[in-house]
């Protein structure tokens, strides 16, 4: 029996043993007696030694997690005591974890003013301070450790790093780091080998950047508590917090990562505060952690204890770091009432207030933060954080140079300022920035600061930067040539079109071409893997090369156009805007430019319809940082395309400048468009309802959208014919949920339940065709499929599926009729193997008719504008039939995929010439010249010396016809041509 057991025990048998005596009259009626000398006392002394014990596991619990249990058990011994202040003390320990911040502070002033003993009372002052210092009441805190009666004062080492954080709390960071480094230095912090001394010395160790004493401190903390009975939650996440701030993302051998860390602590106590908000943290800096969204990490805080203000303060910052200022506004009241004097929440206050362009404000309140303490960089640099994860680096650079005048130690500020530079185009400067933060940071790595500083390193090294008037490209020696004729005037143009169509004409812009994929991920978000092509910062714009690791798959002209586009929007808002309105308005951009250029992702789209996952205007901001970011593009892109659908286009200006001049998403939204996010997101799903309406393909299903319809279910066939039919599509709905998730079993019992109402709907078929296809019965997956079909069903898939079917049986003809039947209800379907054009394009070649499969395989490029080999052969079909308007326009469709082929740029010269367009060809047989046999695939088995000159008797009489007159002559090629 446990303690608990055992006192409650005490307690049931006391009770009845007082009860029945008094029912007896012996009680009171018996004349008093002597008891047996000392049992009394003994008595007393057993009960006290239980509530010792029951107190001790009331705290087990406590740390734990368990706070209900523990408070249950601490309010039984005040029900039996109410000045029982040891209970007391601890039961406001507990109310404090939980949140009860006003149950908190009652339960230990009463302790403290109620003249308890020295033990309790100093339990109930270290609640105290840690409440106040939680609140701002960092005065209040602060009187708790100075004075003659001061409760706190000259406590030891776990006081002694209260103390100073008091201190800290009302700036004054000098002061703690004083009395801090006095505790060291006199040996205050040897006053015991328990966890708790162990870790209050880690934590002074590491405020004083003392990280390796810090780490051997914590790793002897935890040997303590395991010496007590096991790891402690605190031990742990502190542990988990200083390797996150000493490797910060970068791979430790031989420890343990941070992340382990605090899911070990979370494992010991799965509400611990400082756990929850380190992976917070973690998932928030390294966007390649996605096996959960930071905000759901918070969202568990913040249900556990929703006045946690480390919590409010993180969702605060979080949610301005996303543009998300009404939820920011939201916040900062809470906090304003629960924790006024924070110096975390009045930086937060001075970013929003310039965020906003309330700058008095702003500075104002930053003038105050400083007044008694001129050394402390951080709201400065906090303000600079905010504006660097808003995109406005160049208004960050202000705040973030105070900084680090303020403390040049402050490797954080420094490591910052080091990024804004790079993002302005300062990068000569960013890569000394960053050195210094390198050398600030007294060991503690970090990835994307280092990683930044490394692709610096290697671009000064490697990359020449051309100069052409208002624009500048950074790009490798050796395939300048060729990126110089295409890559130069594309962009021109394309400032000259974007400038026109928005009113706005930009400053000087960068444009920095990456040949690896991993350098340009590090150069635009400080990680390797990022999912796209280009980034662009406002005056900077960084792209993969043609010549990247994913050569030929995806168009560099795309790319381009998109990115250069955000450099108007970010202009015209000074990088004000939320990013996905200028990622939307960039995707509408590209299709604008070029219908080919569509992401086509409107396989997922039917997906997030069905399953009520189309991401909420107010939330779309966040995809950008997690695992829906391709789809954030996509759907950015649409709602804009709604947008100017309904109000046209100026209003989409209208709204940039909104946003320049402060507006959040609501003011914006209802001054530009008269509407709420709410309204704009129910518009949205009846325009994509219209998208999608010709497609017929079954979704895939969520599990969340499964529960809820399961739910909602009557449990027996309804009556009506109506509901009869919504039954047999709702469990049909099941049936293809958990057929999806590769659940056969409960597939095959949910469409038990459609077969109740009678035959199934079309949907119902398809889908027990597909099974018996995956149980190898393909007579059986035929019947089903013609039989939905003859129901007037349409299913993509299962159509293309018996199709096939029909292929290996050689019943070609029909097969050819199903196949384009599929195309109708899903033209361009993204997956090759699944694509009815591709598939047409092989039973057409199969029969010998090449015509018909050249012109499916020329329809499925219509929803592929990066790839190049299948765009080359369309057009070297079309070139060869003398059809030399169709083939020019797919060979310049090629050379927006690759330009470092020869062969190409001949052929492409060829077309040019037919069509009288000379000075164009001309360019391509020059080009064809010029492409470094190296960086030509075609060719990798060729010389690599360039030749001296033209070779004019190797040349077609198109090429001498089409090339400058000193050419022909024989005037040899400049150095940069070859």
């Amino acid at each position: 029996m446990n303690v608990a057991g055992r006192l409650g025990l005490w307690r049931l048998v006391g009770g009845f043993v007082l009860g029945a005596m008094a029912l007896e009259g012996l009680l009171w009626a018996q004349p008093a007696r002597t008891p047996r000398a000392g049992w009394g006392q003994d008595t007393a002394l057993d009960l006290e030694e239980l509530l010792q014990a029951e107190r001790a596991e009331a705290e087990g619990m406590r740390r734990s997690g368990d706070l209900r249990e523990a408070r249950k058990i601490l309010l039984q011994h005040l029900e039996d005591d109410p000045d029982d202040a040891a209970s007391r003390a601890l039961l406001a320990r507990v109310r404090l974890d939980m949140g009860d911040l006003v149950g908190a502070e009652r339960d230990a002033t009463r302790v403290a003013q109620a003249g308890a003993g020295q033990d309790e009372s100093r339990a109930a002052a270290e609640v105290l301070c840690d409440l106040w210092l939680e609140l701002g009441r960092a005065e209040d805190a602060l009187a708790l450790f100075e004075g003659d009666d001061a409760p706190l004062a000259g406590a030891g080492i776990v006081s002694i790093w209260r103390h100073g954080l008091a201190l800290e709390s009302l700036g004054r960071r000098n002061a703690a780091r004083e009395i801090w480094g006095g505790a060291l230095r006199t040996g205050q912090s040897q006053g015991g080998d328990d966890w708790r001394t162990l870790l209050a010395r880690a934590r002074i160790e590491r405020r004083l950047d003392r990280l390796q004493a810090a780490s051997r401190s914590l790793v002897e903390a935890d040997q303590a508590s395991r010496r007590e009975g096991r790891s402690e939650a605190d031990v742990l996440a502190a542990l988990g917090s200083l390797y996150f701030e000493s490797e910060r993302e970068v791979e430790a051998q031989g420890k343990r990562s941070a992340a382990s860390l605090f899911k070990k602590a979370l494992e010991l106590n799965p509400r611990h505060e400082a756990a929850l908000l380190g992976l917070f943290e973690l998932h928030r800096y390294n966007r390649r952690r996605q096996s959960r969204s930071p905000e759901s990490i918070l969202e568990e805080l913040l249900v556990a204890r929703p006045k946690s203000v480390d919590g409010l303060l993180s969702k605060a910052a979080a949610d301005l770091a996303d543009g998300q200022l009404k939820a920011v506004r939201a916040t900062l009241e809470v906090l304003a009432e629960l924790a006024p004097g924070r110096r975390e929440r009045r930086t937060l206050v001075a970013a929003m207030a310039w965020v906003e362009h309330r700058r008095e404000e702003s500075l104002a309140e930053l003038k105050a933060l400083l007044v008694n303490s001129p050394e402390d960089s951080v709201p400065e640099r906090e303000v600079g954080r905010s504006l660097i994860e808003l995109y406005r680096f160049q208004e960050s650079i202000g705040f973030l140079e105070r900084a680090v005048e303020r403390d040049p130690s402050d490797y954080e500020g420094l490591g910052l300022f080091g990024r804004a530079l790079a993002n302005v185009g300062r990068e000569d400067e960013a890569r000394e920035m960053l050195k210094a933060a390198t050398v600030a940071a007294a060991g503690r790595r970090d990835a994307r600061r280092d990683n930044l500083k490394l692709v610096l390193e290697r671009m000064a090294g490697r990359h020449v930067v051309e100069d052409f008037g208002e624009l500048s490209f950074s790009w490798q020696p050796d395939a300048a040539a060729v990126l110089r004729t295409y890559l130069v005037p594309f962009y021109e143009q394309a400032r000259v079109e974007l400038a026109e169509r928005y009113g706005f004409t930009p400053s000087e812009t960068t444009i920095e071409i990456f040949r690896l994929h991993k350098d340009f991920s590090v150069r635009s978000v400080g990680f390797e893997g990022f999912p796209a092509l280009g980034v662009c910062f406002g005056p900077v714009v960084t792209a993969l090369s043609p010549l990247a690791g994913l050569r030929g798959r995806f168009s560099w002209a795309r790319t381009s156009f998109h990115e250069f586009s955000h450099v108007i929007h970010l202009g015209l808002s000074h990088n004000r805007c939320p990013r996905w309105i200028t990622e939307g308005l960039a995707t509408w951009e590209e299709v604008r430019r070029s219908p080919s250029w569509t992401r086509n992702m409107r396989r997922e789209l039917i997906d997030a319809r069905a399953g009520g996952n189309l991401i909420p205007v107010r939330a779309l901001n966040r995809a950008f940082r997690g695992p829906r970011i391709l789809f954030g593009y996509y759907q950015g892109g649409l709602l804009c395309e709604m947008l100017i659908a309904e109000h046209g286009f100026p209003p989409m200006i209208r709204l940039l400048e909104a946003f320049d001049e402060g507006l959040d998403l609501d003011q914006a939204f209802d001054r530009t468009f008269g509407q709420t996010p709410e309204q704009v997101d129910e518009s949205f799903a009846a325009f994509v309802d219209a998208r999608i309406a010709g497609l017929a393909i079954e979704p895939r299903w969520p599990s969340r959208t499964l529960s809820r319809l399961r739910l909602r279910l009557p449990r027996t066939v309804p009556k009506d014919e109506e509901g009869q039919q919504r039954w047999k599509e709702d469990w049909t709905t099941i049936a293809w949920g958990r057929w999806q998730a590769g659940q056969r079993i409960d597939a095959e019992q949910a469409l038990r339940q459609v077969s109740l109402a009678g035959e199934g709907v079309p949907r119902t078929l398809f889908l027990r065709g597909e099974m018996a296809l995956a149980q190898r019965d393909a007579e059986g997956a035929e019947a089903l499929w013609r039989q939905a079909l003859a129901q007037g069903g349409q299913d993509f898939r299962a159509m293309v599926g018996l199709a096939s079917l029909l292929v290996a049986r050689g019943e070609l003809e029909e097969a050819e009729a199903i196949f384009l039947d599929a195309e109708k209800v899903f033209p361009g379907y993204d997956q090759t193997q699944l694509s009815a054009e591709l598939r047409l394009t092989e039973l057409y070649t199969r029969l010998g008719r090449q015509e018909d499969a050249m012109l499916a395989k020329e329809r499925w490029l219509r929803w592929n504008a990066g790839e190049y080999a299948q765009r080359a052969e369309v057009a070297a079909w079309r070139q060869g039939r003398g059809e030399y308007v169709e083939a020019e326009r797919l060979w310049a469709e090629a050379a927006e995929v690759d330009l470092f082929r020869r062969d190409q740029h001949r052929a492409w010269g060829e077309c040019l010439f037919a069509l009288e367009r000379y000075d164009e060809a001309a360019r391509e047989f020059q080009v064809a010249r010029s492409v470094p046999p190296e960086l030509d695939p075609d060719h990798w088995q060729a010389s690599a010396a360039a030749p001296p000159g033209l070779n004019i008797g190797s040349l077609s009489e198109a090429e001498k016809l089409a090339l400058p007159a000193e050419f022909v002559s024989g005037i040899p090629l400049s150095a940069d041509a070859r």
